[in-house]
């Protein structure tokens, strides 16, 4: 029997296995109704699933979050893919729905609803999956040299490509900047990371920031400033893999993967992670190439935007915030570097930029999981437009305008109430100035929803899918990084009033690094943009319903909105004007005022206030606006005692499960720790509220009714 063939029934015997112990379903879900047209019995199945969640031998004023949260569970159809809270549930039934979609499409006939553009994201995570699940170590060898075929349009010469390979040859071809530019165009960071973000003076002006490689295989993590034995052990296994695909002993493949590492280690050490690179004035490219004649930069530049018609002069208006101390050390440490040692470290971070082989060791779900992610990653708009024709029919563009005018109408009443509290806090008494600042900040900011892109390049012939998953992999990398890069063109002006502004900006426009497609559930208070963005993949139940129940909306989604309102006045946001830019903050006393209100936050029962304040501060006082807006927007005759409670049942059960860590109102994976655990939270956030202890009446001086209750707005 051939390999191929016993590979291909071992993919169909592990696919029988894999569908029988989980028993997911073997065909879509019927569609949704219209979400203006709910169901009677909606509310309450809604209303039953809180219920099981509760543990009521629990005392609620003891410890609400294991009253409402004892009997959480992850819902059994998702189990296998071992969700953790309330959040990651979410996320892995967008995943869920979505795997079906694309199981379903290789067993059913062409849908005639099926654009160009939805029938290339197929084939993409189909061709994804083959390359998994079909590979063998001839096609991982043929595979890997599609990709130093790119290299070999870099340059003439290459250690391990070429047997004839010298050191003098390499050193009179090997220009480090200009391959430097061109492997960035594919989106590989090597040995300088190119990020185009706002101008953090002057928000509305795209810059390019210089900053140190990320590390990313070298460090456990990326928020650690050093790497450890095992993370360099899995490195330079990785890089030997490479280099045996590539054809290289085992023996020889051992010396270069440490002698890439060793190089790598001697990266990082030229970093000085205290280095704050926001704070540094912005300067043009040609003035910093003046100042750092040992860095060719203009060659760096000129290759990276070659394919973009730039305007005159566009070295004298390009603005860089660059990490000068870097550059400056990085010179040394290549010239005492062997030329070849260089260059076996750009052909392995360039390799590395495309994942090739990096999870070979996963299985048959993780890979589908991993091609998933991909889609997500470089098809958001159009995988979005698959999830909300799953979950809606065919109707996507009208449940997001439906949703936008439903969603822009609660924001405003939550904008309108903010403005009230500005009016009345003790944090602007005798501070006029910064109360007026702040009023102009909270009528100025956004609330940005998603846009599916009708003019998408993927699909047609500037850009087509094939059945070649590695040929696929380097035209999107490419494709998405041009896209990027293009946006920074009109923004090299000598003025920046002479930008031109869309008001009504992506998600993406400015932030290139969140894909908001519909495996990201999350939200988002962007300083430099003064925006709230809202990806696809956060508006769906149990956070966000139409038919829901306003107190079970309000204490759940509207709460993650009001959360993200209050990031653009905590510690940070009071630094940054109504435009995102740093030059209007707040004045002294305001500071003064507002940090002796934010002392509650660093009492006691906050186990790592100082770490988590900033975070401590948007939970409660986003809580705060969140159920004053609903007293004073949704209330009607029928409002009584039980929807108080639901509303603060269900903030709480947007936090069951364990979990903590991340950014942004509902976290992250595998980021750095910047919340309290998910029970520490609801604790302490309804302990701050008196409304929770009348209606559950908890006696004073019990844990969810402290003598201390925390409020700044």
């Amino acid at each position: 029997m051939s390999s191929t063939l016993r590979q291909i029934l071992e993919y169909i015997t592990i696919s029988l296995v894999f569908l029988e112990i989980h028993a997911v379903p073997t065909t879509l879900p019927p569609l949704k109704e219209h979400p203006l047209h709910c169901n009677a019995s909606h509310w309450p199945g809604v209303k039953r699933q809180m219920e099981d969640y509760m543990d009521l031998l629990e005392k609620p004023c003891e410890d609400f979050w294991d009253y409402a949260c004892g009997n959480w569970r992850v819902p059994h159809q998702l189990r296998f893919m071992k969700p953790t809270d309330t959040l990651t549930a979410i996320k892995a039934q967008n995943k869920n729905l979505l795997m079906q979609y694309f199981d379903e499409t290789e067993k059913r006939q062409a849908d005639p609803h099926h654009d160009t553009v939805e029938q290339s994201v197929v084939k993409f995570y189909k061709s994804c999956l083959d390359k998994r699940i079909l590979r063998s170590r001839t096609q991982d060898e043929l595979a890997i040299r599609l990709y130093t075929d790119v290299l070999g349009n870099f340059s003439s010469s290459w250690p391990v490509l070429h047997s004839n390979f010298s050191s003098s040859r390499v050193a009179n071809n090997f220009n480090w900047e200009y391959v430097a530019g061109q492997m960035r165009r594919y989106g590989s960071q090597t040995l300088i990371r190119t990020l185009v973000q706002p101008n953090w003076q002057s928000s509305q002006q795209l810059i390019v920031y210089l900053m140190p490689p990320s590390f990313e295989l070298l460090k456990a993590r990326q928020s650690d400033s050093s790497y450890d034995e095992e993370s360099v052990f899995f490195y330079e296994r990785y890089i030997k893999m490479l280099m045996m695909d590539l054809g290289v002993r085992v023996r020889k493949s051992n010396l270069i993967a440490r002698e890439v590492v060793q190089f790598e280690q001697s990266l990082l050490a030229l970093v000085n992670n205290k280095d704050v690179m926001i704070l540094k004035e912005p300067q043009s490219l040609a003035s910093l190439a003046r100042e750092l004649p040992q860095v060719d930069l203009m060659k760096y530049f000129k290759t990276l935007l070659q394919d973009f018609q730039l305007p005159p002069n566009f070295a004298s208006k390009m603005l860089i915030v660059a990490d000068k101390n870097y550059l400056r050390s990085l010179v040394p440490l290549l010239d005492k570097t062997k030329i070849e040692t260089i260059a076996k470290y750009f052909m392995v971070q360039f390799l590395v930029n495309f994942e090739v082989n990096l999870h070979d060791d996963e299985g048959y779900f993780k890979q589908k999981e991993e091609c998933l992610r991909q889609v997500n990653d470089f098809m958001p708009s159009e995988l979005s437009r698959i999830f909300l024709r799953l979950q809606h029919g065919y109707d996507e563009e009208e449940f997001l305008t439906e949703t936008q005018r439903h969603l822009e109408e609660i924001f405003s009443k939550l904008k309108v109430q903010f403005e009230k509290m500005i009016n009345s806090t003790v944090v602007f008494e005798r501070d006029v100035y910064s109360k007026n600042l702040s009023i102009e900040k909270i009528r100025n900011m956004r609330l940005l929803l998603p846009k599916l892109e009708g003019n998408s390049s993927i699909g047609s012939k500037s850009l087509e899918i094939t059945e070649n998953y590695d040929l696929n992999l380097i035209a999107l990398k490419k494709f998405k990084n041009q896209q990027q890069l293009q946006q920074l063109i009109p923004h090299m002006v000598s003025d920046v009033m002479e930008i031109k502004m869309d008001p009504e900006l992506s998600l993406s426009s400015l932030y290139f690094d969140q894909s908001y497609g519909p495996l990201d559930v999350n939200a988002y208070y962007r300083l430099k943009k003064n925006a709230i963005e809202l990806p696809i993949g956060i508006l769906t139940a149990p956070l966000y319903d139409r038919c829901l129940k306003p107190a079970k909306i309000y204490g759940g989604f509207v709460y993650i909105l009001a959360h993200e309102l209050l990031h653009g006045f905590d510690y940070d946001g009071m630094n940054y004007g109504k435009y995102g830019n740093t030059n209007n903050g707040w004045g002294p006393k305001a500071i003064i005022k507002f940090g002796v209100q934010s002392n509650c936050y660093l009492a006691d029962r906050y186990a790592d206030g100082h770490s988590t304040i900033n975070e401590n501060i948007a939970d409660s006082e986003g809580l705060r606006l969140a159920l004053e807006t609903l007293l004073d927007y949704e209330m009607d005759q029928s409002f009584d005692q039980n929807d108080l409670k639901l509303f603060f049942l269900s903030f709480a059960q947007t936090w069951c499960g364990t979990g903590g860590g991340g950014s942004g109102a509902t976290g992250g994976e595998g980021s750095f720790r910047i919340h309290a655990s998910h029970q520490e939270r609801v604790n302490n956030v309804l302990g701050n509220f008196m409304e929770f202890a009348d209606v559950y009446k908890c006696e004073e001086m019990t844990p969810l009714n402290p003598e201390s209750k925390c409020r700044i707005w």
